[in-house]
């Protein structure tokens, strides 16, 4: 799950060894739940609070993010965002660096698939300060339009530098191929054309329509006294108004990257010769956050990717030397799952790779799995979650993830026993429903000619698209 909200500096006494973490996590570990409270405007505050450490984490949280961006103004999320701390409430973008430099404090404001989020991090003496910048950067923002053309130039620039580096090239893509067809197949930014449409009008508009209190979360996490930051802020955010925004999801599928009926398995291959190795993908659609097979999905995805001695690593790594590093996850949106492999290799390599992982994903939905490798991967979830989860700060940016996608709020304390009570069998059918490796989108991005040329003599189809027509102004 994406989870870009709060800086993690709290230390929630959680000292486990390795030997005993994954015993002690299982019988006693349990994480902290916020107490919870909506104002009468609708705004909720999740309310994480703790004396260990003289500290304090602030954020507003808000259920809109790149999805939301108007039909044909893609990018519209990302440049408010960008937009938002460049001066608000009467100070300058200046005043307010230096009023947060001054109190040795840090700040950021950004968005993603679903949400949009404004932070500070502080000293817990200085909570009320920074709550009210936190409140004049949200409700009041300038927009000037120097600052939204300042901003503009700089993404558009970012943008432009997108085929420097191989990662980038293959991750465009790569979303393209398994995002097509939903709310977020356009991602945070479709191309510059398209950009350079979007006026300040737009941003604002974007801003009076999604940034409202019943469509946002307050998180506290920290030291402060409960009673009177709650009075401070109802002073600040008490008459803050606005409903819930109506949605106008738009699908989208990019026509560049969109698979090609009855080509299962074709690797759409991005030629930049440049480049001395080749960033490889695969990957395909899976369940959405709160299915049921989430847990043993995620005992699945451990055994095959994420650790060192899991499937992939022991046979792409360390026996065939193909990669430094290959590795598997789920991604989830609220509305979108994705399954990804990714890893790195030389140019030539670029067919080994992708035939041998293959195979390894098909032995995995044969039902090739045993009992101790399930255990193992479920001792290694289990005996990292508390270290995941070893800072407040940490606790609440996972818990307002959840609150997104509209869990409950304790799903954090489910974790340990649902994995807990992973079996063999749950594995193996959780695998066969989902990994259907004939809607599985490979894409690599690297020296066009070599890569093509080890596809070849790996038997497999491949496609070309020029980096100009990936990232081109269209």
């Amino acid at each position: 799950m994406k989870s870009k909200f709060l800086s993690a500096v709290f230390l929630f006494c959680v000292t486990l060894s390795a030997s005993t973490a994954a015993v002690a996590a299982e019988r006693d570990f349990r994480l902290p739940t916020p107490i919870l409270e909506t104002l009468p405007n609708g705004l909720q505050i999740a309310w994480f609070l703790s004396d260990t450490l003289p500290v304090v984490d602030l954020a507003l949280v808000v259920a809109s993010g790149e999805r939301d961006d108007p039909a044909g103004k893609s990018g519209t999320a990302d440049l408010m965002a960008a937009a938002l701390t460049r001066g608000a409430g009467g100070m300058t973008e200046k005043d307010l660096a230096h009023a947060i430099e001054t109190l040795g404090a840090s700040w950021y404001s950004t968005t993603d698939d679903d949400a949009s989020s404004v932070g500070m991090h502080g000293l817990a003496p200085d909570a009320p300060v920074l709550l009210d910048l936190l409140a004049k950067v949200t409700l009041h923002p300038e927009f000037a339009p120097q600052q939204i053309e300042r901003e503009r130039a700089r993404m558009i620039d970012r943008w432009e530098h997108m085929p420097d580096y191989g990662a980038n090239l293959v991750g465009l893509a790569m979303h393209g191929l398994l995002a097509r067809g939903t709310i977020y197949g356009r991602g945070g930014f479709v191309s510059e054309r398209e950009f350079k449409r979007i006026g300040r009008e737009d941003v604002v508009a974007f801003h009076r329509k999604n940034f409202t209190p019943k469509n946002s979360i307050l998180m506290v996490v920290g030291r402060v006294n409960k009673a009177d930051f709650r009075a401070k802020i109802m002073r600040l955010f008490g008459d803050w108004k606005g409903e819930v925004p109506r949605r106008a999801w738009v699908k989208y599928s990019d026509p560049k990257v969109q698979a090609r009926p009855g080509a299962p398995g074709e690797v759409v291959v991005i030629d930049r010769p440049s480049l001395t190795q080749a960033e490889v993908r695969l990957g395909f659609q899976g369940p959405l956050f709160n299915d049921p097979d989430r847990y043993p999905l995620a005992v699945a995805n451990a055994l095959l990717g994420e650790y060192f001695e899991s499937r992939l690593n022991s046979l792409i790594r360390d026996k065939l030397g193909l990669t430094y590093s290959i590795q598997s996850s789920f991604t989830y949106a609220e509305h979108l799952g994705t399954f990804g492999i990714s890893s790195a290799t030389r140019n030539e390599a670029v067919g080994q790779v992708v035939w041998k992982t293959i195979e390894v994903l098909k032995d995995l939905r044969a039902g090739d799995i045993s009992e101790g490798e399930v255990q193992t991967a479920k001792d290694y979830l289990i005996g990292g979650f508390p270290l995941g989860t070893s800072t407040l700060g940490s606790v609440a940016s996972r818990w307002v993830g959840g609150w997104l996608f509209g869990l409950g709020p304790d799903y954090l304390n489910e974790f340990v026993p649902k994995v807990s009570a992973v079996s063999v069998d749950a594995v193996r059918k959780a695998v066969a429903k989902t990994f259907h490796l004939g809607q599985m989108q490979i894409a690599v991005a690297g020296d066009g000619k070599a890569i093509e040329k080890s596809l070849k003599e790996a038997g497999i189809s491949y496609r070309r698209i020029p980096v100009a027509a990936l990232v081109g102004a269209r």
